[in-house]
């Protein structure tokens, strides 16, 4: 929406799908496990976008984004293949648990440009890119076990193990190319966002992690 001649607002909700890289996660010197992740996530975007020039603008604001790791193939040589990987799940009973999907409640600090392209009166071409900054604020992870044959009340396992840790999570680089159509003073249209590339902090929540390195 144009504000003024000048200054307009953006806003933007979006669906994410993202495949990472492989990579071993070392438990102990017989544990060890490639892993495949994919992520399914949602968030939205708000920004404030300022002139340069003739179509060109900069922009910064704010967002949120479920940060979304939902799919995981592990595999172990002894194994085969598993749809898990190991948590550090808080319990006496002293068994190994896992988690089959988790992700992480973020707030982003945004920044960009964006150049526009005009069809006609009525329609016009966005392109541009964006840096986010992403800080976590609370985090969850599924835990698929079975607490039907534990008759104690308190050492049943939560199957949906919830954290509220408030750290920097991570980066992350995009383009992005929108088609608008102009009604009244309000442009909507679909966008085409493309990741190019991302660096998210470690969990210590997993075993052989510390929250101070990174995957990219």
């Amino acid at each position: 929406m144009a504000q003024n001649k000048s200054n307009k607002v953006e806003v933007e909700s979006f669906f994410r799908w993202d495949s990472y890289p492989v990579f071993t996660n070392e438990i102990n010197s017989i544990a060890s496990y490639k892993l495949k992740i994919k992520g399914r996530g949602w968030g939205v975007n708000a920004t404030y976008k300022i002139p340069l020039k003739k179509n060109y603008f900069i922009k910064s604001g704010a967002g949120y984004y479920k940060y979304s790791f939902t799919e995981i193939v592990s595999t172990n040589n002894s194994f085969g293949n598993g749809n898990s990987r190991v948590i550090n799940y808080p319990t006496t009973l002293g068994i190994n648990l896992v988690t089959d999907k988790y992700w992480y409640n973020v707030f982003s600090l945004n920044t960009g440009f964006d150049k526009s392209i005009t069809l006609n009166k009525k329609n016009q071409i966005l392109i541009g890119a964006l840096i986010k900054n992403y800080i976590t604020f609370s985090q969850y992870y599924h835990v698929p076990y079975d607490n039907s044959f534990i008759p104690q009340q308190e050492l049943k396992i939560k199957n949906d193990y919830k954290t509220s840790n408030v750290r920097y999570f991570g980066i992350g680089a995009s383009v992005n190319a929108s088609l608008l159509r102009k009604i009244g003073r309000v442009n909507i249209g679909p966008t085409l966002s493309i990741p190019i590339y991302d660096n998210w902090r470690q969990d210590k929540i997993f075993p052989t992690e510390a929250n101070k390195n990174s995957r990219n």
